[in-house]
Parts: structure tokens; C-alpha cells; sequence
């Protein structure tokens, strides 16, 4: 960090040539002493909190620069840039992520004296400019190779002229602007164009059909968030070159074209998501053997062809809600290299194939499909698995004893299953595990108290959640080929639904099964616990203390068990709790009460008759209210089989005397009664008269 007097120090170095003063803490306008600096070149600024505005900075005065670099302030910028045009060595220009003031077209009539090689343009608002004016000084320029204009609604018809004007460009960005109409594409081939972006604006209409004659030497080409109709034009597979191809959020229609699998050869990101194209993921046959990303979810695909295991390098396979359908493909049993995979909410059915193990895969969500039957081995060796989703399918059986196997396990999602047994004590060996949901099954026996040794610490932001990999260029603004994106988990919890995100996600879901038994008392130590619902069960017994100890959990759900006793006191004082549910169990005595507590209504407690205190309706006696100690269970125990045994006793004395009352009074029955003793002592005469020698 550089100190304001540093920052006021440099006025007195007029032969200076170079200054960065890049990523240090520097904020405020810029000191007008600079303007002395009439040899500077070059002045690197970027990544402060600097303000202002530099049409009225010093920065006007020092017409010997060449290079202009002002990203990640909060600069305003005039868009025009008329104050700069006496600027003629100027060639860079990065104003990234700074804010724009557009200006009136009378004030972008003059040329400028200078010729760019780079300009970036981006409002840091987010939002965009909604008067923006596009710059004309750019109608001049004819020695631009980059071109990154962004995020400030610019419009128009068409950016044909920036191409054809600057005929050494090789990267062109407008995304997110207001752009409308057809594409226009140079009629004659534009070969040094290699990375262009036009996404998130409002083209419509077809795209050209020779667009792949027209950019052959393009290696990465963004179309995405506009309204493209028609197909896929077959001259994509002209472009030798692509890596990098998105056509997402669009309204695309018909297969994918032979053409692009065969030509594009080098293809390494492909994203044709959220569109309306059928027929099977890739062509049939295909050179994509370098393909890695392939993202085509929310379409309409029905087949994924043997061919795709010849995508032998693919890391992620996203192609969730389409209509693929029949067995499980054993295609993606050969892709070795996946890390994430989606195939969630088609129609694949039949059993998970015990030869689907890739043993990189980190993120695989399969739920509602149509999958039966066991696990088997399925995902036996993945190790490196953080995140498993197989809920809403149809599986049965016993959950895998291997499934300690899985030791970098974060998530696991079981719910909406047929699963059956108990849980096993290997659930325990997982000691990454932040949430688990086993709800609607049918598993039984006690829950394991070791649970309660796992910590459940909720997931960081940038830990164990699912990534989109698309390659980006690295031109100076993006330096990772992984994007992390947030993705939203929903855990149901007491009659709502709570949606965790990455640095929240902390759970363990139980509920509707057949466990029976006491709740664990070590269950109490997980203090970093966001929910827990061992609701629609069999619970009985008491609520453990030990729960006063949950002091992060948000959501607690008992509802709908065969607990007995009282409600802890020590749960008032639970100040993060805002969802909690005992209602229909066999609870008694007083309710908690405190500041807190008393946020939940009566629905939470009903169906406990011998509950009392406020909110329902029954009052506390003085004898309610004295807190009650909690038995032990060889108490309860011992005092149930006292209670038996007078039980039994005394009901079979009362019917004896009933039936010796009812042979005394009534003749007719006393004389069926001795024929029916009659009967029997000869029978059983008889019986032992034959059969013994």
C-alpha cells in the first residue's frame, strides 16, 4: 500500500517514463501536479479506489503517453473521449470496470489524432449505460488488433464496420450490449479474426449460413443470451481451428450438423444448452477426440451414440433435462477423464452399470431418472467424489457397505428412493460429509450415534461445489479455464424448503423412514449443524439435552415420532433456531419459553395433548411447571415391566372369576362346559394310549 504523501511525492519526476501504481489501496481524484509529467509513456493505475473525473484530471495534459491502463476503479470515463484526441502516441486504452458518461453526438464529431491498437471498455455498474452513445472516434480507427467493449448497452444494427475497418483484429468482445437485427458478416473471409464475442445482446433471426467461410481462423466464438433461430448452419465445420464454441440460451432447432463434428476437430468447449435441438447429443461419427466441456442440457436430445466414448478427454458431461431414455449409457462408462456429470431429470431407467467408476469424477447428479434396482458397484473406486446425487429414482436394496470408500464425499442426496436396511457404521468413516438426505425411503433400525463424531462444517463457497468448465482465452482479462458458478441445493425440511447455498450447505435429512429407537445423544455435538429432520419416523424416548448444544442449527424437525417427555428448557436458548417442529409426538409438561422461542406458533407443537404453556391452548398447573428430571432408560424400562406385570395379574383374576360366576348361575352353559372337559381328558387318553408303547 502507497501512502497518500508517496502518491503526491511523484509530481517532482518530470523525465519519469513508466509509473504503476497498480493494486495498492490508492483512492481519490488525481493529484494535478502530475500534469508536470510530460515524459510519462505508460501509467498504470488499475485494481485501486481511485475517483474522479478524467476528462478533468491530469491525464489530459500528458500528451506523450502510449499505454493507459485504469481498470477496477471507479473512474468516470467519458465515452467519447474528445479530451484525449490531441493524444497521437496514445495505443492502449483499459478503462475495465470503471464507470461511462455518454455525451451528446456534437462532441464526438472531430477525428482523433490518435490510432489504437487496444481499447477496453466495461461499467463497472453491471448494468450498463442506457444513454450510452457508441463512441464514433472508433469509426477512425484503423490499426486495432482488441477490441473489448462490454456491459454498457450499446445498440445498433451492426458491428460489421469495426471488422472490416481494422483488418489486423483478432479479438472483438461486445457482450451484453443492446445490439439488434440479423447478424451481418464480411462478405469476404476475415482469416486473423480468432476470438469473437457477441453475447447477451439482441440478435435475431437466423445465424448466416457461411459464418464458418466468413471466420475460419476464429478460435473461440461466444453467440450466447441472444434470440437465434433456425439450425445449426453446417458451415461450422470450416473452422479448423474453434476450441471454443457457445450457442447457450438461444432458439436453435434441428440435430447437431455432421459437418461441425467432422470439421471442427480441435473443438474443446462446446455449450449448445437451453435450446430446442433433438435428435442424438453428437453426431454418429465425429473427430471431437479433444473435446472436454460439453454442455447441451435443457434441449430436446433423445440419444447419446456409442461415438461419445470416443471423447476420451472429456471432463464434463452436462446434458440434464432432455428426453434421453432407455438403459444407462455405457459410452460414458469409457470416459475415463470426467469429473462432472449430469444427467438428472431425463428418463434413463433400468440399473446403474457396475462398470460406471470413472475415478476423477467429483460432481454426478443422476436424479430423477427412472434407475432400478441396486447400486451394485457402481462408483466403487470414486474416490475423489464430493458431490452424489441419485434422489427421485426407483432404487432398492441395502445402501453399499463400500460406501466408505468415497472418503472426499461432501454431499450425498439418496432421498426419493426404495432404499432398505439399516445405516451402516461406515456412514461415519466420511468425514468430509456436510450433508446428507436419506428421507423417503424405507431404511430402519437406530441411527448410528457415531454420526454425531463428523462435524458437518458447512461447505465454503469454493469447496466441494460443482463447477461449469468452459475455456476462456487468456487475453489479459480472463486467466482460468475453470469458472465457478453457484449452484443451488434444496433440502426439505418441516413443510418447507430450505435452499442452501455454498457456504450455508450443512444437514442431515432423515425423515419418512422406519428408524426406531432413542435418539442419539451425540448427535447434540454438532454445533456447526444447519438442519436436522428425523421426522415421520419411529423415534421414541426423550429429546436429548444435549441438543442445547446445537447453537448453529437454523432448522430442527422431530415431527411425527413417538417421543415422550419433556421439552428441554435448554433449547430457549438456541438463538439461531427459526424453524422447530415436535408437533405429534407424546410430549409433555411446559414449553420453553424465552425471547426466541416465542416465534413459533401453536402448529408446532400439536398433537402433544400434555403439553402446556404458551402457544397452545393448556395451561401449566404449578406441579406442570416445576421442571421434571429426566429418568434414565433402565428406569423407564424397569418401571414399564412393574406396570406389566399388575396389568397382567389382575386380568386374569377378573376373568377367572368370570367364568367361574357365569358356571354357577347359568346351568345350561356349567353342563357344556363339563361335556367340553369330558371331550378333552378322553382325547388326550386315547392320544397317549396309542402312541405310547
Amino acid at each position: 500500500m502507497i501512502s497518500s504523501r508517496c502518491f503526491t511525492g511523484l509530481c517532482g519526476l518530470k523525465n519519469l517514463q513508466v509509473l504503476d501504481l497498480s493494486s495498492n489501496e490508492l483512492e481519490g481524484n488525481l493529484p494535478w501536479c502530475w500534469a508536470n509529467s510530460t515524459s510519462l509513456k505508460s501509467i498504470f493505475l488499475s485494481s485501486n479506489q481511485l475517483t474522479g473525473d478524467i476528462a478533468l484530471s491530469p491525464l489530459v495534459n500528458m500528451t506523450s503517453l502510449e499505454d493507459l491502463q485504469l481498470s477496477n476503479n471507479s473512474f468516470q470515463i467519458p465515452i467519447s473521449f474528445r479530451p484525449f484526441f490531441n493524444h497521437s502516441r496514445l495505443k492502449v486504452i483499459n478503462c475495465f470496470q470503471n464507470y461511462y458518461l455518454s455525451e451528446r453526438d456534437e462532441f464526438q464529431a472531430s477525428v482523433p489524432t490518435f490510432q489504437l491498437n487496444e481499447i477496453v471498455l466495461s461499467d463497472t455498474s453491471r448494468h450498463g449505460n442506457n444513454n450510452a452513445v457508441f463512441p464514433k472516434f472508433l469509426y477512425h480507427q484503423h490499426n486495432l488488433t482488441s477490441i473489448y467493449l462490454g456491459d454498457i448497452s450499446f445498440s445498433g444494427k451492426s458491428f460489421l464496420w469495426l471488422i472490416e475497418n481494422n483488418t489486423e483484429l483478432y479479438s472483438l468482445t461486445l457482450r451484453n450490449n443492446s445490439f439488434t437485427g440479423p447478424l451481418q458478416i464480411p462478405s469476404n473471409p476475415i482469416s486473423k479474426l480468432s476470438d469473437l464475442d457477441i453475447s447477451s445482446n439482441h440478435f435475431s433471426g437466423n445465424i448466416p449460413e457461411d459464418i464458418g467461410t466468413s471466420f475460419p481462423g476464429l478460435y473461440s466464438l461466444t453467440m450466447s443470451a441472444n434470440s437465434f433461430t433456425g439450425t445449426i448452419p453446417s458451415s461450422f465445420g470450416d473452422m479448423a481451428s474453434l476450441k471454443y464454441l457457445d450457442l447457450s440460451h438461444n432458439h436453435l432447432s434441428g440435430n447437431i450438423p455432421n459437418s461441425l463434428g467432422m470439421g471442427c476437430r480441435s473443438l474443446e468447449t462446446l455449450r449448445l444448452s437451453n435450446n430446442n435441438l433433438q435428435g442424438s447429443i453428437l453426431p454418429a461419427r465425429h473427430n471431437l477426440t479433444h473435446l472436454r466441456y460439453l454442455e447441451l442440457d435443457v434441449n430436446n436430445f433423445t440419444t447419446i451414440p456409442n461415438s461419445l466414448s470416443r471423447c476420451s478427454e472429456l471432463r464434463a458431461l452436462k446434458i440434464n433435462l432432455n428426453h434421453l431414455e432407455g438403459p444407462f449409457p455405457t459410452a460414458i462408462c469409457q470416459l475415463k477423464s470426467l469429473e462432472y456429470l449430469d444427467i438428472s431429470e431425463n428418463n434413463i431407467a433400468g440399473i446403474l452399470p457396475a462398470c460406471f467408476s470413472p475415478p476423477y469424477i467429483e460432481y454426478a447428479k443422476l436424479s430423477k431418472n427412472r434407475l432400478q434396482g441396486p447400486l451394485s458397484h457402481a462408483f466403487f473406486n470414486c474416490t475423489m467424489l464430493q458431490i452424489l446425487d441419485l434422489s427421485h429414482n426407483q432404487l432398492t436394496g441395502p445402501i453399499p457397505k463400500w460406501f466408505d470408500n468415497l472418503s472426499s464425499l461432501s454431499i450425498l442426496l439418496l432421498n426419493k428412493n426404495h432404499f432398505e436396511g439399516e445405516i451402516l457404521s461406515q456412514f461415519c468413516n466420511l468425514s468430509e460429509l456436510s450433508l446428507i438426505d436419506l428421507s423417503d425411503n424405507s431404511l430402519s433400525g437406530s441411527i448410528p450415534p457415531c454420526l454425531g463424531n463428523i462435524t458437518f462444517t458447512p461447505l465454503l463457497y469454493n469447496l466441494g461445489l460443482p463447477r461449469t468448465y468452459v475455456y476462456l482465452p487468456d487475453d489479459g482479462l480472463y486467466t482460468s479455464e475453470d469458472v465457478m458458478v453457484e449452484e443451488l441445493i434444496e433440502s426439505v425440511t418441516k413443510s418447507i424448503t430450505l435452499v442452501y447455498r455454498g457456504y450455508t450447505i450443512s444437514a442431515i435429512d432423515l425423515s419418512c423412514n422406519n428408524f426406531a429407537g432413542h435418539i442419539p445423544p451425540e448427535i447434540g455435538k454438532l454445533f456447526l449443524l444447519k438442519s436436522l429432520n428425523l421426522s415421520h419416523n419411529s423415534l421414541n424416548g426423550m429429546i436429548p439435552i444435549t441438543f442445547a448444544n446445537l447453537s448453529g442449527t437454523e432448522s430442527l424437525d422431530l415431527s411425527y415420532n413417538r417421543l415422550t417427555g419433556n421439552i428441554p428448557s435448554q433449547l430457549a436458548n438456541l438463538d439461531s433456531l427459526q424453524v422447530f417442529n415436535v408437533s405429534f409426538n407424546n410430549l409433555s409438561g411446559p414449553i420453553p419459553q424465552g425471547p426466541h422461542f416465542q416465534t413459533f406458533d401453536a402448529m408446532s407443537y400439536i398433537g402433544n395433548q400434555l403439553l402446556c404453556g404458551k402457544p397452545v391452548t393448556r395451561n401449566c398447573t404449578d406441579s406442570e411447571s416445576v421442571p421434571i428430571t429426566p429418568r434414565t432408560r433402565k428406569e423407564i424400562e424397569f418401571m414399564d415391566m412393574d406396570t406389566f406385570y399388575v396389568s397382567f395379574t389382575t386380568a386374569y383374576i377378573t376373568m377367572l372369576l368370570a367364568v367361574l360366576a357365569i358356571l354357577c348361575i347359568n346351568p345350561y352353559w356349567r353342563q357344556a362346559w363339563f361335556h367340553l372337559v369330558e371331550v378333552s381328558l378322553s382325547f388326550c387318553y386315547y392320544f397317549v394310549v396309542d402312541n405310547l408303547p
